[in-house]
């Protein structure tokens, strides 16, 4: 694990592990634990095989809360730097949840880095309905800080995601609480950020021609097993795989599941390659 400035802000960062590097963006638009899921699930099931990497975004996780630098592109360049320091010329990349946007887009912009696409629920962020409802995520936090103070607002923000998480484990949420606070300003623009996507990766989705598996859960309220099969229908040649009855966050509610697919889209990858 490793703390350094890295395209301009502290990132957080953890490598295990050599092989073919795989690389796992987390999802989240800014806050919370930031890759520690991952890790946790993920890191010693592919570190035998894989030079696994995962990295803190901006604004989430052990990584500071810079004052800018949250649009689309330059996120984008934040992983093109840590690879880039760690001296990886081209990996697989997974995105989940609002990484998917960052992996699709370096995938646009560095199509020969790329060994092969992995987008675990996920989306474009061009479908209107999903605009409109982080728009709304947005409009809530903000008016319920001017109206009730920022802690307020948190905590409001955190039920709405979480609806049982107060109950059922309120040290946790009590902690989350406390971060989202803490990144509020990274949090509004995160959101912002991804606001202004629009359809600037749907529109060339048709580009990506790289091994590509898309899997998502078909009992997703956060983001609708439509997008997913969107994608499928935009990206040539892509896998597409639904989790019956799974809700968002397969990468943690689901991860053994989750590990033996990517395993076996990997080994797959390896020897019709090979």
């Amino acid at each position: 694990m490793s703390e350094e400035s890295i395209n301009g802000y502290r990132m957080y960062y953890e490598v295990q592990g050599d092989g073919s590097p795989l690389v796992m963006i987390h999802g989240g638009l800014g806050g919370g634990e930031g890759s520690a899921s991952m890790v946790q699930h993920h890191a010693g099931v592919f570190s035998g095989d894989y030079q696994f990497i995962c990295y803190d975004r901006r604004a989430a996780g052990k990584s500071e809360t810079p004052s800018g630098g949250y649009d689309l592109p330059n996120q984008v360049q934040d992983l093109r730097a840590l690879l880039d320091r760690l001296e990886v010329t081209h990996a697989h990349v997974l995105g989940s949840s609002a990484g998917g946007p960052i992996a699709m887009r370096f995938a646009l912009d560095y199509p020969e880095m790329i060994d092969s696409l992995l987008l675990i629920n996920t989306m474009s962020y061009n479908s209107q309905p999903e605009r409109r409802a982080r728009q709304n995520e947005l409009d809530n936090l903000l008016s319920n800080e001017a109206a009730h103070g920022r802690t307020s607002a948190v905590e409001q923000a955190l039920e709405a995601r979480q609806p049982t998480l107060r109950h059922d484990d309120p040290d946790r949420f009590s902690n989350l609480s406390q971060i989202n606070l803490e990144r509020f300003d990274g949090i509004v623009m995160s959101i912002r950020a991804y606001l202004d996507i629009g359809e600037s990766i749907e529109s060339r989705l048709a580009e990506i021609n790289m091994p590509t598996m898309i899997v998502h859960g078909d009992a997703d309220a956060t983001i609708p097993v439509e997008c997913g099969i969107d994608l499928h229908q935009r990206i040539p040649h892509s896998e597409f795989h639904i989790f019956p009855g799974a809700q968002h966050g397969l990468m943690a509610n689901e991860p053994r599941r989750m590990a033996n697919m990517i395993t076996e889209f990997l080994e797959e990858l390896t020897i019709r390659q090979g």
